[in-house]
């Protein structure tokens, strides 16, 4: 494996580069204000990015900034389901950018929110061809995203995913049960991004280089 951590550390994710191919999409929800992974795929492997997040202060962020090849931005939430309209509970602190569907996330403000429409990874699998990436760090819509997954496709060898059971009423336990999930679709190995830390993982699936 080539592992190799892109990105800046609040950020970036490690990720094996032999598992990306040259020109291959990656699906990166959950696009913040720090696209620094992105980027850095963009620079290393010229990959196409399809970016996904249903947040106004994100949106800005991107229409900002100079230049930007090989992503698209898909305005829209990450779910289990397609073309549903929801709710995202607004943060409360105006200097962050993320927002959550849970209005029991830590830091959102469970009585202020606004609509926005959904896409599913199932969707989005039919729409790209040749995806080797799936990265989303979407604030507790991963637990519901994850579980309504019966199968990936082939390209895939990669799903980065920041779970958000430290701060919402999922639990470890919910964690540990959408690993072994992730198992069962092929994706046997689970490297660590930050050392002790049972918030951020990269799976890869089994197979040849995984």
């Amino acid at each position: 494996m080539a592992l190799e951590f892109l990105g800046t550390d609040y950020g970036g994710w490690l990720v094996d580069l032999d598992l990306i191919p040259e020109n291959s999409i990656v699906i990166s929800a959950g696009v913040g204000e720090d696209i620094s992974f992105d980027l850095e795929l963009i620079k290393r492997k010229s990959c196409h990015i399809i970016g996904i997040d249903p947040t106004p202060k994100s949106h800005r962020f991107i229409e900002n900034q100079p230049q930007l090849g090989n992503f698209e931005l898909i305005k829209k939430a990450l779910d289990d389901s397609n073309n549903n309209i929801i709710e995202i509970y607004k943060n409360k602190n105006l200097d962050h950018v993320s927002e959550s569907i849970l209005p029991h996330h830590a830091s959102v403000k469970n009585f202020d929110y606004y609509l926005t429409e959904t896409v599913s990874l199932p969707i989005l699998f039919e729409k790209y061809d040749n995806v080797s990436l799936v990265k989303m760090d979407i604030e507790g819509s991963e637990y519901k995203v994850l579980n309504s997954l019966k199968v990936v496709p082939p390209s895939v060898r990669q799903i980065c995913v920041e779970f958000h059971h430290f701060c919402s009423n999922y639990s470890l336990d919910d964690t540990k049960r959408l690993i072994e999930h992730l198992k069962k679709l092929g994706f046997s190995k689970c490297v660590q991004n930050k050392k002790d830390s049972w918030a951020e993982l990269t799976f890869i699936r089994k197979g040849q280089g995984g």
